[in-house]
Parts: structure tokens; sequence; C-alpha cells
């Protein structure tokens, strides 16, 4: 007799149902360019705000490094003092300065118990695999 016993996976139920483990960082990325932040575990929710008093430094936020190609818009902005909260399993965030010089910012994340290794179960979200209006 075999066991299917359930492994920590992206569609692990249990694993969003408990609390959350924080994760917070605070920084400042310049115009034009990214930063790439990288979560250990799969997220259960995301916070991201614009720090910045000056509602004129606008911050672009992507779920892929392509979806913040100009050409592509695929990312929302966040003028400054603005922030966006939603419920999303991701293992990466992308986030640059739109305008403005350096535009500070702060994210905040719930992580799962759901190693990012465990990615392989993930959608892919690129232009590149013929879904033409993601990232």
């Amino acid at each position: 007799m075999s066991l299917n016993n359930p492994w920590m996976s992206e569609m692990y139920v249990p694993a969003y149902q408990i609390s959350a483990t924080p994760w917070v960082t605070s920084s400042a990325v310049a115009l034009g360019a990214v930063t790439q932040l990288n979560f250990q575990n799969v997220t259960r929710f995301i916070v991201v705000k614009n720090t910045s008093p000056t509602t004129t430094d606008k911050l672009a936020v992507a779920f892929t490094r392509n979806g913040l190609r100009a050409g592509d818009s695929n990312y929302f902005t966040l003028s400054g003092s603005e922030s966006f909260a939603a419920d999303l399993r991701i293992g990466t965030l992308f986030i640059s300065g739109a305008t403005g010089a350096t535009v500070p910012f702060t994210v905040i994340a719930g992580l799962t118990g759901v190693p990012t290794t465990e990615g392989r179960f993930f959608t892919t979200v690129t232009a590149s695999n013929g879904f033409n209006s993601v990232g």
C-alpha cells in the first residue's frame, strides 16, 4: 500500500489558513533602476507603499522583470504616499522608479510555510509562454 501524503506546495491550502510570518523591507530605488525582492517562502499577502511625501515620485511595481518594460506596461504605479495591498501567492516582486530621482518604498509581506523552491508548481506569468496580456 502506497502513501500519497500531502507536501508543502503552492496548492497546499492549510499553509494559507494559518497566520503568516512577517517580512518587511524599506529601501529606495532610482529612476529606471530595478529592485528585485526574492521571498524565501511563498507569500500569503503583500503590501507595497510608496513612502515619498511628494506625489510626483512614482513607483512601478510588477510581478516579472519583463512586466516593467516601458512598451509592455504590465505593471502598476503608486504615487507618493499611495499603497497597494492584496492576497497574492508570489515568490518575487520587482520594483522600479517610474518618476523622480530616487523613490523610497516599504514592502510588507506575510510568508507561508511553502518554500519558493517548490516553485515548480507556480503558473508561469511571462509573455514568453503565449499569454500576451501578462508581464
